[in-house]
This record gives C-alpha cells, structure tokens and sequence, in this order.
C-alpha cells in the first residue's frame, strides 16, 4: 500500500496487537475500519474506550471538508477531512471503506484530546454516560460484551470524579463503610 500523503511504502506494525499501516516515509499510519477505535481502548488501561466518536452516527459533530482531500490508500476514492470530535485534530477518513488516515504525531493528539474529555467530565456528566453506556449493552455497535466493559469503565470513572470532587463525604462513607469508631 502507497502512502496517501508522500506516496511511499506502508509497513504493517502491531501497536497494542492492532496491526496497522505506517507509511515508511512521512510516518503516517492508516487504520482500517474499527482498528483506531481498537487501538483507542486499549489505552491508559482503558479510561477511553468509553468514548465513541462515532462519525458517521452524529453528524452534528461531522464537519466534513472534502477540498483538496487525500486519496484513500486502499481504494482511490477522495477521503473527506474531519475534525476527531470536537477536536482539533483533523483525520482523513475514507467514506467508501471508513479507514482512517493519519498524520505522524496526529495519534498522540488525539490522546491528549481523550485525557481532556476523561479529565474534564463532572460527576453529572458521569452520570449521564453511565446511563447512555447502560443502553448500549443492550442497543449499541460493538456487541454487549465490549459494551459491558464501557459501562463499567464509566462506572469505576463516575467513583473516582466523585472522590475526588467530594472528599469529605468519600472520607466520611468510607469510614461508615469500614465501621471507624464515632461513624454514624
């Protein structure tokens, strides 16, 4: 496979056992379809893998730009450029076998975008994808079982925001919880 960004060879890698495509001359790497959301939550022992940016699902965040777009490395069709979620972080995405395309460094933002969304969640927005995760067991893309490890990826988050937003009500259950001397 040709690199759609400086036309040299692609080798396979296995990053995280997802084997992917990286162009041997600029760095890029190109993601099959799913395999970048593979990838995704396999990272920092999980935290993302509850966060879907599903592209083609919420057009609302799809802010398609189709100029002057890349050639899509395993068919020729014109890929469209996208921002991955509400990010920065423009992807290039083939809208006939839905890889991805992206350039060298663009992983490692897409990270740091995911540690913001993770960091930047209150116990209320906890709340809310707890019970959105909830109804994908039953109703969602990947399957119950990955979406059962999504819910209680949410879950083991929403204990650990609200420990840290309410320490002293965490301190004051724990000590209930562990019989401490003077708990009521």
């Amino acid at each position: 496979m040709k690199c759609p960004r400086c036309s040299a060879a692609t080798e396979q890698v296995d990053i995280k056992s997802v084997n992917v495509d990286r162009c041997t001359g600029c760095g890029g790497t190109w993601y099959d379809v799913d395999e970048l959301r593979l990838l995704k939550d396999t990272e920092s022992h999980g935290d993302y893998r509850w966060i879907d940016m599903e592209l083609w699902r919420a057009r609302e965040e799809f802010h398609p730009d189709t100029q002057d777009g890349l050639a899509c490395p395993r068919g020729g069709q014109t890929m469209i450029t996208a921002h991955y979620g509400k990010s920065d972080v423009q992807i290039d995405i083939c809208g006939t076998c839905r890889g991805i395309w992206l350039d060298k460094g663009e992983y490692r933002k897409v990270l740091a975008y995911l540690d913001e969304q993770v960091d930047e969640q209150t116990v209320s927005d906890y709340l809310r994808s707890l019970k959105d995760e909830f109804l994908e067991i039953f109703t969602g893309p990947e399957g119950s079982r990955s979406e059962f490890a999504d819910f209680t990826k949410v879950l083991s988050l929403l204990q650990l925001r609200f420990a840290v937003q309410h320490p002293d009500l965490t301190a004051t259950l724990h000590s209930i919880r562990k019989g401490t001397p003077g708990a009521t």
